[in-house]
């Protein structure tokens, strides 16, 4: 099967894994037989199977995008779309209830992923994934909904090709391990600036966001490989060598023995040789830092946490 290389997406960085998860669950929405790989190097990149070449690929990912632009998943109510991911309880259900009876399956699975049924603030308004970072006037779907509208093919380039050049004023949602790296060599104070960041990788890595279902457990939120707490978390990810299916993808971004809060520290003690026996390359971890209200979230450095 041909592959394509990924060139701009780096495993270590949640963004560029992220990024490429979207890419990937976009391309095997598209009736493609795509596989998805991380080559064995210092910074792996991701290997996508089942697309000819980069052109052939940012069409698939071009008319993905644009089929979301008008999705009920970012326009509910149709009336007045929700700016944030936070409905009382009453639209919530509207919500759900809607997602579930529209013939895009594909809707309802990402909605799974944006918000729970049943885990609400002390307001009584839900409470979304832990990866929602945004705050204040950064209004999370708002932002998604300018991000689907107005990402191009050549921003689309830009993520998976690169070089990230971080031009664009488009919203950041704020995944890029790299961002405080970036603005930390500054000469000045840059927090009065309007972050600019790589729209086509947010937008990607938004796509992404589909394989972290979320739940609530006795009234509290649970996401997919992150931790319990709220604003001292973490997000964890493994990257595999074998070319996997979307199926195979699903299992293991969600497989407890290698995400999991319980785990995370037991993670020392797996043995390289399990790791290698599954395909497993490494198994990451980055930290969640949140604001001291504990709205605007971030990535610290990413570690490894276990590798073959």
């Amino acid at each position: 099967m041909t592959e394509l290389l990924l060139r701009a997406l780096e495993g270590t960085n949640p963004l560029g894994f992220l990024a490429a998860l979207g890419t990937f669950d976009a391309t095997a929405r598209s009736s493609r037989r795509a596989t998805l790989r991380w080559t064995d190097d210092i910074v792996p990149q991701p290997m996508l199977g089942g697309i000819e070449d980069t052109e052939d690929l940012l069409e698939v990912l071009d008319e993905d995008r644009l089929s979301w632009a008008r999705s009920l998943v970012l326009r509910y109510p149709e009336t007045k779309p929700l700016a944030d991911a936070k409905p009382d309880e009453h639209l919530l259900q509207g919500w759900f209830e809607n997602a579930y009876r529209m013939d895009r399956a594909v809707d309802a699975d990402m909605l799974c992923s944006i918000v729970a049924e049943g885990a609400f603030d002390r307001a009584r308004k839900a409470k979304p994934t832990h990866l929602h970072f945004t705050a204040g006037q950064q209004q999370f779907l708002e932002m998604v909904r300018t991000l689907a509208t107005d990402v191009n093919k050549d921003m689309l380039k830009e993520a998976i090709d690169g070089p990230w050049e971080y031009k664009s004023p488009l919203p950041s949602l704020s995944w890029d391990a790299r961002g405080e790296r970036l603005y930390a060599v500054r000469a000045t104070n840059p927090s009065g600036e309007k972050r600019l960041g790589v729209p086509g990788a947010d937008w990607l890595a938004f796509r992404g966001l589909i394989f972290y279902p979320v739940s609530s457990v006795d009234g509290s939120l649970r996401t997919t490989a992150c931790n319990r707490k709220w604003k001292r978390s973490a997000f964890r990810w493994p990257l595999w060598s074998v070319p996997a299916s979307r199926d195979v993808v699903w299992s293991l971004v969600g497989d407890r023995n290698l995400i999991s809060e319980r785990s995370a520290h037991a993670q020392r003690r797996i043995q390289p040789r399990d790791l290698a026996a599954r395909g497993i390359l490494r198994v990451m971890e980055a930290p969640i830092r949140r604001s001291d209200q504990g709205g605007y979230g971030s990535f610290s450095g990413p570690e490894t946490l276990v590798s073959a």
